[in-house]
């Protein structure tokens, strides 16, 4: 048999084994297979382990002989939580006295050691599939009750057996009938039978429910006050294992108000097409008289619309030439227009290119100046320069001398005529800074002598 891994990682596993090799070993490959694998060293432990994780555990494998507590009194133990999840046990030998105590503890299988891995998962195999079906078959029957908790809650449900007597009927007919349960209980179904409905429709659903076909239609019902009401029903058998049949089921939705709302509309348009009929008749002449003055006021209006054409037409046409006009008068200034732009446009252009050569001269010429006088000024700094150092290097000489000389008359009289003479040199050199700031540009000499 192939092993449905798939299956098998949806369910969780409890592993009590008190030798190290082997836990170690068949661990590792239970991990592979299942989601998860709680795994103990003996039974004590196994059963902490339980008592932990019990909501999640699905199945257990186990050996017998632990210490602190054997494998069997741990089972005891769970089977006091859960006397439905699914036991193997492990054990190195087969005898009657331990068969006794699995039967007893409802244990699925067993095995002998040394296990057989692949026997193993197939057990595990056959296990789990018996609780994914179980599973699923819990699902179906949950959402089969939520299924005829809607149906008992806004449908009328009634039961019967292999010879149409009914054997159950739910609140809601109660509610609607007047009846009790109890005084319908053994009654035949056609006992809700109303007077006024047709014989042939209940012989046609007997006669559809004894062959195993379904049927479907219109049932008037009979309240316990005698009044009547009308249902939409669907009448299906009920069949065994084998397919024979067990009794029948009918399903029924009262449309008591919904037939009247529509026979209070077919009264109401029945009405209301009588009275049509009626005022018909009545306006015949109004009618006339209303049609000719339509007439009458159609050819009055189509005189209007006749004038009014006419005034359009003339109005069209004087539109027309004012268009016209227009149109040339926009040409005729646009020639102008192109005229004087082209004519503007040149003498502009002429007069441009004038003043930009001018400007070019002007800006070359002051160019050249500025740079004449920036030459000039240059040189004359330098001369200037070299003149001052001239003097500075003389009037040190004339002090070292002073400082030397004695106070004859030689001395002082060589002392004064080179007073004078630095006197006059020094004139010299005003007078020819003077004549620079006169002959060059003020703001060049002003950044030159401050």
């Amino acid at each position: 048999m192939s092993i449905d891994k798939n299956l098998l990682k949806r369910f969780t596993l409890l592993y009590v084994e008190d030798d190290d090799m082997i836990r170690g070993e068949l661990s590792q490959l239970l991990m592979s297979f299942f989601s998860v694998v709680h795994v103990s060293k003996n039974g004590k432990e196994g059963l902490r382990t339980y008592l932990e994780n019990q909501d999640d555990i699905d199945l257990i494998l186990t050996d017998v002989n632990m210490p602190e507590l054997n494998g069997i009194d741990m089972i005891k133990k769970i089977r006091e939580f859960d006397r439905k999840i699914p036991v193997i046990f492990a054990t190195a030998h087969s005898d009657n006295e331990f068969l006794a105590e699995a039967i007893k503890l409802r244990v699925q299988e067993y095995i002998v050691k040394p296990i057989d891995v692949r026997y193993l998962l197939s057990l595990f195999n056959d296990i789990v599939s018996n609780l994914y079906q179980e599973f699923l078959l819990k699902q179906q029957r949950e959402e089969l009750e939520k299924y005829k908790e809607i149906i008992n809650s806004n449908n009328i449900v009634i039961k019967t057996d292999t010879h149409l007597n009914i054997t159950y009927v739910n609140e809601l007919f109660c509610e609607i009938s007047g009846f009790n349960s109890e005084e319908l209980i053994g009654k035949e179904l056609k006992y809700l039978k109303y007077q006024d409905m047709a014989s042939d429709i209940y012989t046609n659903l007997y006669v559809n429910i004894l062959n195993n076909k379904s049927w479907q239609g219109k049932l008037k019902n009979i309240k316990k006050d005698g009044t009547a009401f009308t249902t939409d029903a669907f009448v299906i058998p009920t069949l065994d294992e084998t397919g024979d049949m067990t009794g029948a089921i009918s399903i029924q939705r009262d449309i008591t108000k919904e037939l009247k709302k529509k026979r209070e509309l077919v009264l109401a348009l029945m009405k209301e097409k009588s009275d049509i009929f009626i005022r018909s008749k009545e306006g015949n002449l109004e009618q006339n008289q209303v049609i000719n003055d339509l007439k009458h006021k159609l050819e009055k209006a189509q005189m209007e619309e006749v004038q009014s054409l006419k005034i359009i037409d003339k109005y069209i046409y004087s539109n027309e030439k004012f268009r016209l006009e227009n149109k040339n008068l926009k040409t005729e200034l646009g020639l102008y227009k192109k005229n004087s732009d082209e004519n503007l446009a040149f003498k502009f252009s002429k007069e441009n290119s004038d003043l930009r050569l001018e400007n070019k001269k002007t800006k070359d010429k002051l160019a050249q100046l500025q740079m004449d006088s920036e030459k000039t000024i240059s040189q004359q700094r330098v001369n200037y320069e070299t003149k001052i150092a001239e003097l500075s290097d003389k009037i040190n000489e004339l002090t070292e001398k002073i400082e030397t000389i004695q106070t004859d008359e030689t001395l002082l009289q060589k002392l004064e005529y080179w007073k004078e003479k630095a006197k006059q040199e020094t004139i010299k050199i005003e007078n020819l800074e003077k004549q620079i700031i006169a002959h060059g540009d003020k703001f060049f000499m002003s950044k030159i002598f401050g």
